[in-house]
């Protein structure tokens, strides 16, 4: 039993039918041809792995400096006061 589309095939003239197996590897053809473009571009621009050894991040020695003289401590650097709460006039 042949399908709707495969008996609505057999209308198209000989002409037409190779113009549509064309357009369709036309479309393929493009995008693997994007694909392999894009994936390209990709591999090029990101890197795979690092090209140096890591180097381990360390605080400023000031930083660390102030920390531990105890300089904090004595309320050299206090939390934020909060602004004072709304109040409303009694009656």
């Amino acid at each position: 039993m042949a399908s709707a589309i495969a008996s609505r095939r057999r209308l198209l003239d000989p002409g037409t039918r190779e113009r549509v197996v064309t357009a369709k590897r036309a479309v393929a053809f493009g995008c693997v041809a994007v694909f392999a473009v894009a994936f390209g571009l990709t591999k090029a621009s990101h890197p795979s792995h690092a090209k140096h050894h890591l180097k381990r991040l360390q605080a400023p020695d000031a930083f660390v400096k102030q920390l531990q003289d105890h300089q904090l401590r004595g309320g050299v650097v206090a939390p934020p006061q909060a602004p004072p709460e709304a109040q409303t006039a009694t009656s």
